[in-house]
């Protein structure tokens, strides 16, 4: 059980924070991460901690919200969960978290209103360097409305599959034949598949994905050797790489670096409440101990 400052807190907030890292790093890697589980979880409860110290800081700060403020936020709160369906018995037996999720959120409001009092709007020239730090952020890789015809040999029929896709190859090539009917025909898909839509560039080093994103508009691949099948692949669509310039994203890049600016303060501050916090127990579950 893991308490911040005698606040018991509820396990669930560190689940759904784990989920929610782990998931980003493995957008950003395509792969599981399952090995770094540890260094998630442990990721996940430092965040809700902090969250949790400023949280009772700003309750600390802002102990009494005027009536004339609270109301109308506590209203909307209300009117909210009955425009999402609640019944009037519903709202009424959740009355009290709703009102305290109101005061939470004002306290929090005005508490952050005055931590970024003095911050000041970036420069161009903070603009820039930023930009010019975070360009792979701006790119939008290639891709590739990809039209696919696939065998899947043994070493008995690996020379007539391959003989197979390079007559395909020549009579789109030669012949101007129409691939997605000879794809339908002799792919060995199950379900005779043939579209993999728009992939976009992740695996440059990826030898399927190299030719692929080296075709041009209504070009056909050589055949691919890859994962023990035989490919071709055809590219119905092509969208080239796109870099966005600076001043397409300017007012973007200002809304970030202002973000960076408050959530460095508020990072900062937090690091002062944890060094004079009492925080005990964890939210992690300790492994069972392997009997002898």
């Amino acid at each position: 059980m893991l308490i911040v400052n005698q606040e018991v807190i509820d396990p669930a907030l560190v689940e759904d924070a784990f989920q929610r890292i782990k998931t980003q790093a493995e957008m950003l890697s395509q792969i599981s991460c399952c090995e770094r589980d540890d260094e998630f979880l442990q990721q996940a409860q430092d965040e809700v901690i902090d969250g949790i110290l400023l949280a009772q800081e700003a309750e600390r700060r802002h102990q009494r919200i005027p009536d004339e403020l609270f109301r109308p936020v506590f209203e909307s709160a209300l009117r909210q969960w009955r425009e999402n369906g609640a019944s009037w018995d519903l709202i009424e037996a959740h009355r009290k978290e709703i009102r305290e999720e109101s005061l939470a959120g004002l306290r929090m409001e005005f508490f952050t209103r005055d931590l970024f009092a003095d911050v000041v709007d970036p420069t161009e020239d903070e603009l820039q360097s930023y930009y010019e730090l975070h360009q792979s952020d701006y790119f939008t890789p290639p891709s590739v409305h990809a039209l696919h015809l696939v065998r899947f040999p043994d070493q008995t029929q690996l020379w007539s599959d391959y003989s197979l896709l390079l007559s395909v190859r020549d009579a789109v090539v030669d012949r101007g034949e129409d691939f997605p009917e000879l794809a339908k025909t002799h792919t060995q898909k199950t379900n005779q598949e043939i579209d993999l839509d728009w992939i976009s560039m992740e695996r440059l080093s990826h030898p399927f994905e190299a030719i692929l994103f080296s075709l041009r508009p209504g070009e056909i691949s050589p055949i691919i050797h890859h994962e023990n099948a035989l490919h071709l692949v055809y590219a119905k669509e092509v969208k080239r790489a796109e870099q966005k310039s600076f001043e397409e994203l300017h007012d973007d890049i200002m809304h970030k670096v202002l973000l960076e600016k408050k959530q460095a303060i508020l990072r900062s501050l937090a690091a002062e409440l944890r060094a004079k916090a009492v925080i005990s127990g964890s939210a992690i579950e300790e492994p069972n101990p392997v009997e002898a």
